[in-house]
């Protein structure tokens, strides 16, 4: 009888210390991630500041006062490849 009771107090234990490791793990994770988002934004925030330096005309004031779809277009281009390797270099 007494075996019983250790052994389930053994893996009682033991499921504590799993759930302890999941949830630091999780929350691990989830800071990782979120730190990665913010560097990943500012990259990307980065990148098209240099871009727009790099253009003889002013991407901002092209799309919004403008309304120039084709510097929308090249925007959004240059936010899906800057994108890309931004995240290819996080994985």
């Amino acid at each position: 009888m007494l075996s019983i009771i250790a052994i389930a107090q053994e893996n009682t234990l033991q499921t504590q210390s799993i759930d302890n490791g999941i949830w630091a793990n999780l929350s691990e994770g989830l800071v990782a991630s979120a730190i990665y988002s913010i560097l990943g934004i500012i990259v990307l925030m980065i990148g098209f500041k240099i871009f727009d330096l790099i253009t003889p005309f002013n991407l901002n004031a092209e799309i919004e006062d403008k309304n120039n779809t084709a510097a929308g277009v090249i925007v959004a281009g240059i936010m899906i490849a800057l994108g890309l390797i931004v995240a290819a270099a996080i994985l």
